[in-house]
């Protein structure tokens, strides 16, 4: 382990961060937008950050474990991951007490393929906590398994012979990583200045009412471990008072808050802790258990690590969805053991396992200055803790007080729930109006083609034309493209608030006339006269997400997939959890679910042989009229809009996943039409239009172009047009 000088004295860093910030948040307010672009140079440097996290870990894992000898490790090791595991605990009891203090919120979010997959196979599992391959664990970032692997390896060096020169090599290499991350932390002013001004810059009030709720939860959560958890556990369990406890802990909290660096003052918590219980035990040969515990307990999380998996609670709520307390004590749970990481990589981890956004992190990012300090108050306070306890079960001084304990645990309870009553007061009085389904229905078409002419009914439509030749050939000749549609294909093709035809289907036609330079119509189809319309010729293709299975292939024309759809059930929310997989023996036998179409009946039978299918005349007509059904067999695509307009319901892709091509029909003998509409498709793809449509309509891209961010030199003084 790097030796600890001392004489450290808090550095300037923290100072030139502060102002980094300052700088940031100034420059957000004058520019606005114009500091967007800093957000790629920002996040390069989260990357630089992150290079040498993992090898980090694994190097002074193993050099701090294979230093000890047997007697020091046996007796050291069954009361440090005793006492660390009963903090763990406090910590994770944190988590899901300060979680449920969100108040419940209006929401709802668009379709992410990232999103479809709720479930990893026994061997992936395994791989996350198993090292059967370490490179893999590390090239794959899957922190639990990496420290598993250093945990056994560290246990190994004890007793290997000659270890010093491999200690003496893991030193070398801590060192140059270390040098590397003093380097980093130096730029962290300039990082965090880029981070900040574009956060400033493009953050919107409302995103900001509901940021403050990470940083009330969060504070409430660091204030209750640090100056009612762990100080009154202390005082339950050894001699150290609690007044004694928390006066000795006040110059090391000042110190970690000044510097925002938790290994500066572990001389200090040494001395502190060595006037709490000693200098000199003869058990340990001489020397202060202080001395050994909290070099030892260092490298370990704490709770203040823990308790910043608070975000991914948060991060749920701000998208509008819910996690369980099971939910969140198990995924505080896996936090804490991948917390031997920077948070740098174990929220990303945990926002990809519990399927959140990884545009979230940002704001985890964020209020860094503020939450790192308030994570360093609790590690100090966790290190100290530890330490005292540790070293007076080592002396044979440690007995448990119950009735003191129990008062402790009633204190706490107190703490949270007046603290938590506060903290839920006001967020639920400054929480935002949902607002999401309002910016679905204003999306329009960016650029659209002009002579474009929608029909409300197949009445107003002109006449069909006559003949039965290529339709390519009558497109040319007469100049007109007809486009059936239906209104309600979310996010394929729907009417806006305006009243006006959009959707990305909508968008592709619009594209499509444009190239051909002829008159586009769109003219509406009913499920049950699509077919007769393309035969004859009333409409030339048909859109709207269709998705192609064998029995409608027996009847039209497709052309080649441009997406796919994913199938999902939509229910109620509280009943999310019913559908996590197709074949479950536990699921009620007399449920009742809705499906659009007598040929989607017939697939959806086949996967769930036990349930009561009833076919409707459309998804408007679930949400509308949901109550003899207690859930919709529907492409979770889709299924996403709408629920972005009923907010009270939830989209779930079950297990397996099973995915259908979506295409647009044509007549079933037009040939040649069809293959012009397939080269088109694959020119569209690899010019990357279909990718960014599909960004822009099914995966919300589209509701997020709100209007001008107000900034100081653009609306005040008028400098910047």
């Amino acid at each position: 382990m790097p030796s600890v000088d001392s004489k450290l004295k808090p550095a300037r860093t923290g100072a030139w961060i502060v102002a980094g910030l300052l700088a940031g948040v100034l420059c957000g307010l004058l520019f606005g937008e114009y500091c967007a672009p800093l957000q790629w140079l920002g996040q390069g440097y989260v990357g630089l950050l992150q290079m040498t996290v993992l090898p980090y870990l694994a190097i002074s894992l193993i050099a701090n474990l294979g230093r000890l000898d047997p007697q020091q490790a046996r007796r050291l090791g069954v009361a440090v991951v005793a006492v660390l595991l009963v903090f763990w605990a406090v910590g994770i009891a944190l988590v899901v007490a300060v979680s449920a203090l969100l108040p419940p919120i209006e929401g709802a979010s668009f379709f992410d393929a990232s999103q479809k997959v709720t479930s990893v196979s026994s061997d992936d599992f395994l791989s996350q906590f198993i090292p059967t391959n370490i490179f893999r664990s590390l090239s794959e970032e899957y922190v639990p398994a990496v420290v598993v692997f250093c945990l056994f390896f560290g246990i190994a060096v004890i007793k290997a012979p000659g270890k010093e020169r491999l200690l003496e090599f893991l030193d070398v290499c801590a060192d140059g990583m270390a040098r590397i991350n003093v380097f980093l932390v130096r730029l962290a002013p300039i990082g965090l200045f880029m981070l900040t001004a574009a956060a400033a810059g493009t953050l919107r009030l409302e995103e900001f009412a509901r940021l403050q709720a990470y940083l009330i939860v969060f504070a409430l959560a660091c204030f209750v471990a640090a100056f009612l958890a762990i100080p009154l556990l202390v005082s339950s369990v050894t001699d150290v008072r609690y007044r004694d406890f928390v006066q000795s802990a006040y110059e090391p909290l000042l110190t970690a808050l000044a510097t925002g660096k938790l290994f500066v003052v572990l001389p200090q918590i040494i001395d502190k802790c060595e006037g709490l219980v000693g200098k000199e035990d003869p058990s340990e040969g001489g020397r202060s258990p202080a001395r050994v515990v909290a070099p030892l307990a260092y490298p370990t999380p704490h709770i203040g690590k823990i308790l910043g998996f608070v975000f991914i609670s948060f991060a749920a709520w701000y998208v509008g969805r819910e996690l369980t307390p099971g939910q969140t004590a198990a995924m505080a749970t896996t936090g804490a053991v991948s917390s031997f990481a920077s948070p740098l990589v174990t929220i990303p981890y945990l926002l990809d396992r519990n399927h959140l956004p990884q545009d979230l992190m940002t704001l985890f990012i964020l209020p860094g200055f503020i939450t790192m300090r308030l994570a360093d108050i609790v590690g100090v306070m966790h290190l100290m803790g530890l330490t005292v306890i540790v070293s007076r079960a080592l002396q044979g001084r440690m007995q448990v007080r119950w009735r003191r304990l129990s008062s402790a645990m009633l204190v706490v309870l107190a703490g949270l729930a007046l603290g938590g009553a506060a903290g839920r007061w006001y967020l639920a009085s400054c929480s935002l109006d949902y607002d999401l389904d309002k910016r679905l229905l204003s999306m329009a078409v960016p650029n659209p083609y002009e002579n474009v002419v929608v029909y409300a009914s197949r009445e107003e439509a002109s006449h069909a034309p006559t003949g039965r030749g290529s339709t390519l050939e009558r497109i040319k000749d007469e100049g007109v493209l007809r486009v059936g549609y239906n209104p309600d294909h979310l996010p394929y093709s729907f009417l806006n608030r305006n009243r006006d035809l959009v959707g990305m289907d909508v968008e592709l036609m619009h594209r499509l006339a444009e190239r051909l330079d002829v008159r586009l119509e769109f003219v509406p189809y009913a499920k049950n006269t699509v077919v007769e319309q393309l035969e004859s010729g009333e409409i030339d293709v048909a859109v709207g997400g269709l998705v192609i299975n064998p029995e409608r292939l027996l009847q039209v024309g497709f052309t080649q997939p441009y997406q796919s759809a994913t199938v999902s059930v939509v229910l109620r929310d509280h009943r999310r959890r019913e559908f996590a997989a197709w074949h479950d023996p536990n699921r009620p036998a007399d449920l009742r679910l809705g499906v659009v179409g007598e040929d989607v009946a017939a697939v959806a039978r086949r996967e769930l042989p036990g349930v009561d299918f009833v076919v409707i005349d459309s998804i408007r007509n679930f949400f509308e009229h949901p109550a003899q059904l207690d859930g919709l067999i529907v492409a979770a695509e889709e299924g996403a809009a709408w629920n972005v307009l009923y907010p009270d319901y939830a989209v779930v892709v079950p297990q397996p996943v099973i995915q259908r091509p979506v295409g647009m029909a044509v007549r079933l003998a037009d040939a040649e039409w069809r293959g012009f509409l397939d080269r088109w498709l694959d020119f569209e793809r690899f010019g990357g239009s279909l990718d960014r449509l599909r960004s822009y309509w099914i995966e919300g891209g589209g509701t997020q172009e709100t209007a001008h961010r107000w900034s100081v030199l653009h609306d005040v003084l008028h400098w910047l047009p």
